[in-house]
């Protein structure tokens, strides 16, 4: 072997013994997780959806969404939030709602607002999807229900009729918040001074509300008088007392019914009685209610006859029926009927022996 190809030897396993060296203590190495699209187009993340009560109406209630949305290190363009509301028990969608985020910036969280109409009974499913470039990339559900309980904002008002004794251990706890005393009375015609009682149990000053007051003829259901009066303004924490006058025909028994109206609709209401009856009349009706009939008393006489109806068969004696069969024995056998019928059959007889003989 020459000298020159001695050389290229040497020189080649020189290269392969640095290759080597270079490949086993990681200077070259081939990346285990390549970049991709998928990578750098990562869409948003959704992280938290929030329903709040916005507006609430008779039978409708407007509720506002807040979408939280995150980046994941690169900007998401073109992206929509859409908010489907499903009724649970018939499984049809109630309202459908898209809105557009546009970009989302990478190292911010972004909040993307809307509302929904649902209505204010059963049960609603709320689903929220994110969409980009229209295609759906996350999605998450909620449920809400109760929201017949929440006040109308047409009602909405911290004044109501005051319960005494809401535990239940006072002494009060029966008594309502309307009360009444008799002015004058003359047999004919009685004036009676109404009052009830409001308080405010919210937090602003309650105002612009009307109370009526009406005596309503327990028997007839005929109002008999009515007031309606203001309440003016009542702070939080305050009770107020708006009283009237009704003058209604004397000596007969009332239902006493207070309704607070706000701008036109009516929010509270409540109820007491008034008995202008005279002792006696109220003592006669309390004696009445006492004595009233009692079904044991028309068993027992029932008893009573069929025990005695079947004594009698024990006896012997007839049966009810018994006596109309008997009657027609009796017309069978009866004198007068008996010689008739011979005498008619002994005529018969001796015609046809004369007829004979000759």
């Amino acid at each position: 072997m020459n000298r020159e190809s001695l050389l290229a030897i040497a020189a080649l396993v020189v290269v392969v013994a640095a290759l080597s060296t270079l490949v086993l203590s990681g200077a070259i190495a081939a990346p285990e997780e390549p970049e991709t699209d998928a990578a750098v187009d990562a869409p948003p993340a959704l992280l938290e959806v929030t329903i709040a009560g916005d507006d609430v109406a008779g039978e409708t209630a407007t509720l506002e969404i807040d979408t939280y949305l995150e980046d994941r290190g690169v900007p998401a363009e073109n992206v929509t939030v859409v908010h489907r509301t499903t009724n649970t028990d018939t499984s049809l969608i109630e309202d459908t709602t898209a809105l557009e985020a546009g970009v989302v910036e990478p190292g911010t969280e972004d909040v993307v607002t809307g509302t929904i109409d649902v209505p204010r009974e059963g049960s609603h499913e709320i689903e929220t999807f994110v969409y980009v470039d229209g295609m759906r990339v996350e999605s998450t559900t909620h449920r809400i229900s109760g929201l017949d309980s929440l006040t109308p904002a047409y009602a909405e008002t911290g004044l109501d009729f005051h319960r005494f004794g809401e535990d239940g251990a006072s002494p009060l706890a029966d008594v309502p918040a309307i009360e009444y005393s008799i002015e004058s009375a003359d047999g004919e015609t009685a004036t009676l001074d109404v009052s009830s009682y409001l308080t405010n149990g919210g937090d602003e000053t309650a105002d612009e509300l009307e109370v009526e007051l009406k005596a309503r003829q327990a028997d007839s259901n005929i109002v008999a008088d009515r007031k309606t009066v203001d309440v003016g303004a009542v702070d939080s924490g305050d009770t107020a007392t708006p009283s009237a006058t009704l003058e209604v025909p004397d000596e007969y028994q009332y239902q006493l019914d207070a309704i607070l109206w706000l701008d036109g609709t009516i929010v509270a209401t409540d109820r007491a009685g008034a008995d202008l009856r005279p002792e006696s009349v109220v003592e006669n009706a309390s004696d009445a209610d006492e004595r009233g009939l009692d079904a044991g008393d028309f068993e027992e006489d029932d008893d009573a006859l069929e025990a005695v109806e079947d004594d009698a068969a024990d006896d012997g004696e007839p049966a009810r029926d018994e006596p109309e069969e008997e009657a027609e024995d009796a017309a069978d056998g009866a004198p007068g009927f008996g010689l008739v019928a011979a005498a008619a059959a002994l005529l018969v007889a001796l015609a046809l022996t004369r007829r004979k003989n000759r």
